[in-house]
């Protein structure tokens, strides 16, 4: 089954203080400074060492005051996780909530119901196979509710950076970098032929500062970049390539 990668939220961390992302199957970022491309590398590695239980282990926070809002949604299916700096200088969790897609919420962490978590919830449940908790409807949801989590940690853990030249498609989701800003042509319509063949079996998102290599992908897969007082946004490219920038 194709995994659909549905959303990408931050709020509060690092350059990504308010962004909303709706991926497509293959999303082209060009990023001239790269500032936006590390921090995006940060927030995935972030969610994957909290499915791991290694919060407290994690340098990603290293540079954050802030509280911090993530959240990734995966076929419509949305994790959010809110994180806050307590006095002890020890990152918590005060937030952590799987949304289901069919109308179910699995509130792991609730603000306001008690002590914070050092570590994501999430973490127990690893990935595997969902055993079977009945015939009634509390445990069918109960089913739904453990397989959804599995599948949503196995999606976090995933996470790697690859070279946008040659990588390993046999992943959930395909993370991919070019740095190189002055492609040759045939390097160009290798990375795209590449990243358009992955896109059919698993989602992409390809992070450049290269405009030309961008502008080799379908408009409306191409999100540019602007970085400025340390904060990043995102638009497409549609007004460049209409006016003929």
């Amino acid at each position: 089954m194709y995994i659909r990668l549905t959303r990408i939220e931050a709020t509060g961390f690092r350059s990504l203080r308010d962004v909303v992302l709706r991926p497509r199957r293959l999303t082209v970022l060009v990023d001239p400074e790269g500032t936006a491309t590390r921090d995006l590398v940060a927030f995935f590695t972030l969610l994957r060492e909290l499915a791991h239980g290694q919060l407290q282990q994690t340098r990603v926070l290293d540079a954050v005051d802030s509280p911090v809002k993530l959240m990734l949604g995966v076929h419509d299916d949305d994790y959010t996780v809110e994180l806050r700096r307590f006095p002890d200088g020890r990152w918590r969790i005060v937030h952590e909530e799987l949304e289901l897609l069919a109308g179910m919420s699995l509130p792991f962490v609730e603000p306001g119901s008690g002590a914070p978590c050092d570590e994501a919830c999430i973490s127990t449940f690893p990935p595997g196979p969902t055993l079977r908790m009945g015939d009634d409807e509390a445990a069918w949801l109960g089913e739904v509710a453990d397989r959804t989590s599995r599948d949503m940690n196995g999606f976090l853990r995933g996470f790697r950076v690859q070279p946008a030249e040659s990588f390993d498609a046999e992943v959930p989701f395909l993370f991919l970098e070019e740095p190189d800003v002055d492609l040759p042509a045939n390097a160009v319509w290798d990375r795209v032929q590449s990243a358009r063949a992955a896109s059919s079996r698993v989602p992409v998102l390809l992070c450049t500062p290269s405009v030309a290599l961008a502008d080799a992908f379908d408009l409306e897969d191409v999100l540019r970049v602007e970085t400025s007082g340390g904060t990043s946004s995102f638009r497409p490219l549609v007004d460049r390539k209409e006016s003929g920038a």
